[in-house]
């Protein structure tokens, strides 16, 4: 059985060439069509991105739809979602979804911009021409909005990236007393990145021990611990810095312990944080007021 859109698809491969000339004679028109539309869809609400600013990309897109249609001269495959005529369409469309996303704008205004844009292109076309236009503006929009969502989540990584490396204490509490308090969950690069300025500053002032204190680390912050803490004992390898590793749970205790004894340093855990930075200070030297 065929499957459902395949007749709407075969309708365009009769006239699929007749279509193409259509786009490339109208486009002029088509374009300012899709400007007058966009700017008073009913599926915008803020209203944030002024058509003007894409229009150099809606060209593109029907520059795009002109040649797969064209493609093959109108062959059975040119219009599927996912075929060779539409990947440049699919392309641009992802592009456009991922510059939505950084430009502050809304997925409504890219489902408009699509969605207004196959209004118009359908009201130059036959009925059948229409229904399988329909069929791969629906595929492109969701292409789109899936680059919006993409896009806004990796930059949303990258703040909170930036924001853990540059807010996460590396702090030397005493002199020859440096430690790093881990909080939420860095990546094994932001780990990286940390635990070097750490160990640079052991090396800097001269200190017997680190302190790692985890009692901050989040669970997912765990999982990205053990690369970002090898690459820091690479460094460290063949020294004779102790570290010491606080609040950290027993599994991650228990990892850090074993890759520290791998790579030829001393370790040692504590369940408090305060004696952790007891212990360093010893090593330091620094005299201890000893309760009585």
């Amino acid at each position: 059985m065929a499957p459902v859109g395949f007749a709407c698809y075969a309708a365009v491969v009769d006239d699929g060439p007749q279509l193409a000339t259509v786009l490339r004679e109208r486009s002029s028109e088509i374009l300012a069509g899709w400007i007058a539309r966009f700017e008073r869809s009913p599926l915008r609400f803020r209203r944030a991105a002024k058509a003007s600013t894409y229009t150099a990309q809606v060209a593109s897109l029907v520059e795009a739809l002109t040649e797969a249609v064209a493609h093959d001269g109108g062959a059975a495959e040119s219009l599927r979602p996912g075929s060779d005529a539409t990947r440049e369409l699919e392309r641009s469309a992802a592009f456009l979804g991922a510059q939505f996303a950084s430009e502050g704008a809304t997925g409504y205004d890219i489902a408009a911009l699509l969605l207004e844009l196959r209004d118009v292109i359908a009201g130059s076309c036959e009925p059948a021409e229409s229904a399988a236009l329909t069929r791969l503006f629906e595929w492109l929009t969701v292409i789109a909005l899936d680059g919006f969502a993409a896009s806004g989540l990796q930059s949303l990584r990258e703040q909170t990236s930036e924001q853990l490396e540059m807010g996460t204490p590396v702090v030397e509490i005493l002199p020859k007393v440096p430690a790093v308090m881990l909080v939420g969950a860095p990546s094994a690069n932001v780990l990286d990145g940390l635990l070097s300025r750490a160990w640079m500053m052991a090396v800097s002032t001269g200190a017997p021990c680190l302190i790692i204190d985890c009692g901050g680390l989040a669970e997912a912050g765990e999982r990205m611990f053990e690369r970002g803490y090898t690459s820091f004992l690479k460094q460290a390898e063949g020294s004779a810095l102790q570290v010491l590793v606080s609040t950290a749970r027993r599994p991650l205790r228990e990892l850090a312990e074993k890759l520290t004894s791998a790579h030829g340093l001393s370790f040692q855990h504590f369940d408090r944080f305060d004696s952790a930075v007891s212990h360093a200070l010893e090593r330091a030297g620094h005299l201890l007021m000893r309760r009585g």
